[in-house]
């Protein structure tokens, strides 16, 4: 057997303005950070595993059979688990490699780390099997790949995930994306949106993030109830901002931009409760002349700043810096 290998990347990814409005229907602008990112690599193998586990696979239809009778295991979940979608949606007849994954988006902040893995996964394997139909068609449709990578975190590993964080990934760069009932279609089977690339952005921005401060995105949304009419309101009001947010970046208003970053914040902070620690990012931020909001919900904020006042300032904080 040849022997080969072949390495992919994703990296982490920064909501702008209108999240979480995504997850109710709403609308959301979004960005990619490259400056960290997950990689994965992929090595021939006689069997499938993931390095630094003791799961082995003899083939992809033992791995699929297993996921459901055994799950995914604690370490490297992502993996199997994207592996046993790609089989079963669509029917990728993978040839066994050994799996290396490594990351430098930092954990449990909302800068989508989870996502990332598994993108770099299914890229990996796309590289390995481009003379395969399923491969090609994943390239042809980056929305394709972002709705298969939702059903690998969502339907196997029980995640409370949405489409933002991979739609984003799997496009690149700034991407416009509506998730209202008139914008929502299917593709392959899989529900997509309505996404829309856009940009350059203005310079200023940067991520800010608290490492003493993580949070599960999931147990933050499980405590919001979507029937309530203030939360309809918020996520209507944020899904304007997002809205308001591409009008500025495609016109060049950076002061319009601004704005509806602040707008998405304050709209979830009047329906959702927040950790203290990340709301004073927030707060620093502002009070040194930026706006800022939520790049997801955990522990890191994308900041649009003029000067260096802001940055200064919540690297005093502790915080860590990530540039755009």
């Amino acid at each position: 057997m040849m022997s080969y290998e072949h390495i992919a990347t994703c990296p982490a990814r920064a909501a702008i303005a209108g999240n979480p409005s995504d997850g109710h229907s709403g609308a959301v602008v979004s960005t990619t950070v490259p400056a960290v990112a997950a990689t994965v690599r992929i090595q021939t193998s006689k069997r499938f595993e993931v390095a630094g586990t003791d799961r082995v696979y003899a083939s992809i239809e033992e791995l699929s059979d297993r996921v459901d009778e055994e799950g995914c295991g604690d370490v490297q979940p992502l993996v199997p688990a994207s592996l046993a979608v790609m089989y079963r949606l669509l029917d990728a007849q993978l040839n066994p490699h050994l799996v290396y994954v490594s990351s430098t988006i930092p954990r449990s902040v909302g800068l989508a780390g989870s996502s990332a893995i598994v993108i770099a996964t299914i890229r990996a394997m796309m590289a390995a099997h481009m003379e395969a139909r399923w491969a090609r068609s994943l390239v042809r449709e980056p929305a394709l790949l972002a709705s298969l990578a939702l059903v690998a975190e969502r339907e196997i590993l029980g995640i409370n995930a949405g489409l933002q964080d991979r739609v984003v990934q799997t496009f690149g760069g700034t991407v416009a994306m509506e998730f209202g009932p008139d914008s929502m279609g299917t593709l392959g089977g899989l529900a997509i949106g309505t996404y829309r690339r856009i940009g350059p952005l203005p310079s200023g921005f940067f991520v800010a993030y608290r490492a003493d401060a993580t949070s599960n995105s999931g147990q933050v949304h499980s405590n919001v109830n979507p029937g309530d009419s203030s939360v309809r309101e918020a996520m209507r009001r944020a899904a304007q901002a997002a809205r308001a947010a591409t009008d500025a970046i495609e016109g060049g208003d950076a002061i319009a931009l601004g704005s509806a970053m602040d707008k998405t914040f304050d709209q979830r902070a009047s329906v959702m409760v927040l950790e203290p620690k990340h709301v004073e990012m927030i707060k620093v931020a502002r009070a040194n002349g930026a706006s800022a909001n939520y790049t997801g919900s955990g522990g890191a904020v994308l900041v649009f700043a003029h000067d260096n006042a802001a940055r200064t300032a919540l690297a005093a904080l502790g915080c860590g810096i990530i540039n755009l």
